[in-house]
């Protein structure tokens, strides 16, 4: 009788080590993952952030440029991320935070400031987590410096 009952509890020790190993192999999966797709985040962050900063120096030598900016931003960006497109997007602000159009910054006077701001969507991809799209946004300032 005795037998029985150990043998039994081995057998039921053996499945709860199979599923214990189960759950913490989950967890680690998640934490794994969770690390990949946030350094990922980051790489979109920091690539957007760079092209960005060339595009207001570009911008501000020749605001005219505004597609060779638009193309920089967007290279600089495809280039740096792990493998993968980014949808980049480009929009111009005055100093007092109003949206302006690329022709009202190529027909701005020397001295003029401006704000350029980059964004990405950007979706992690967790396994067992559903995460919604966050957009990444940068903003730089620029001053025209083109002499008249």
């Amino acid at each position: 009788m005795m037998s029985m009952l150990k043998s039994g509890l081995r057998k039921d020790q053996k499945g709860q080590a199979a599923v214990e190993a189960l759950l913490v192999l989950m967890i680690m999966a998640l934490v794994i993952f969770g690390g990949l797709e946030l350094s990922r985040g980051v790489a979109i962050r920091q690539a957007l952030d760079s092209s960005t900063g060339a595009a207001v120096r570009a911008l501000s030598l020749d605001p005219a440029q505004w597609s060779y900016s638009r193309d920089l931003v967007r290279d600089g960006t495809n280039q740096n991320v792990m493998g993968e497109s980014v949808t980049t997007t480009l929009q111009v602000f005055d100093a007092a935070g109003t949206l302006r159009s690329s022709a009202w910054l190529s027909g701005s006077p020397f001295g003029t400031t401006f704000i350029l701001e980059a964004s990405a969507p950007f979706q992690a991809d967790i396994p067992f987590l559903s995460e919604p799209i966050m957009t990444i946004k940068v903003q730089h300032w620029g001053i025209v410096e083109r002499y008249p």
